[in-house]
């Protein structure tokens, strides 16, 4: 009996993985079949500014760190770090300037109220985080020679600026509005009752690896130029 039951259990395994794996390559179990945007090529490493506006235009959320209000005081300031979804622009349109869909029932809305300098933090490593479709980078991947999130060739970026709550109805107010949901749908379906507000990084400083011998720190004319942007 028990060579029986051990034989039926193989069996309904090699059943039910291939019915798994298959549904979630057709987009079952919470993932997507297409992802919101085509995403671009990523730049030569010799084009740091480049790189640094294509990983704020290609990946979907990051780290955004404030001057906690609820711990340390004003005598011992403690950094905030909090997962934050946000987007540069439509999929047809980088600004270079990242979004926030948020409300102060928020921490990290709150802190911003009154130390408004936060940064936000990225790691090429979240690219196919959210959207499996896309290939992760092997320089990111866990089990690849060399492959770690800290490694350098797995490029992070910090943006550092003042965050700045828009004016309801202006034009980039309805810019960064219309961009949110095109890229985060489910956002739209979110409680009215939460007062949501869209903010943004005035950048200020902008920080980046993304291969061996430090950091390239860039300013913000340099950022924004590197697509014909000005700041």
């Amino acid at each position: 009996m028990k060579p029986f039951i051990t034989l039926l259990c193989l069996l309904l395994l090699a059943t039910v993985l291939p019915s798994s794996a298959k549904k979630v390559k057709e987009g079952s179990v919470g993932v997507r079949e297409e992802c919101p945007c085509e995403l671009a090529p990523r730049p030569d490493i010799a084009e740091k500014a480049l790189t640094a506006r294509w990983m704020v235009h290609s990946l979907d959320w990051g780290i955004l760190a404030t001057i906690s209000t609820r711990l340390g005081g004003d005598t011992s300031p403690i950094p905030f770090g909090n997962v934050y979804s946000f987007v540069d622009g439509t999929c047809e349109k980088s600004t270079g300037t990242p979004y926030f869909y948020g409300t102060y029932m928020d921490q990290s809305y709150t802190d911003s109220l009154t130390h408004e300098t936060v940064s936000l933090t990225l790691s090429e490593a979240s690219l196919s985080s959210v959207c499996t479709e896309r290939d992760a980078f092997t320089s990111c991947t866990l089990g690849t020679k060399y492959g770690d999130p800290e490694n350098p060739v797995c490029a992070r970026l910090t943006l550092t600026g003042n965050f700045v709550a828009l004016t309801e109805g202006t034009e980039e107010y309805n810019f960064a509005k219309e961009a949110i949901f095109e890229r985060h749908p489910t956002m739209e379906d979110w409680p009215d009752n939460h007062e949501w507000v869209i903010a943004k990084i005035d950048i200020e400083d902008v920080w980046l690896i993304d291969f061996f011998g430090g950091a390239s720190i860039l300013t913000p004319g340099e950022y924004f130029a590197a697509m014909g942007d000005e700041r």
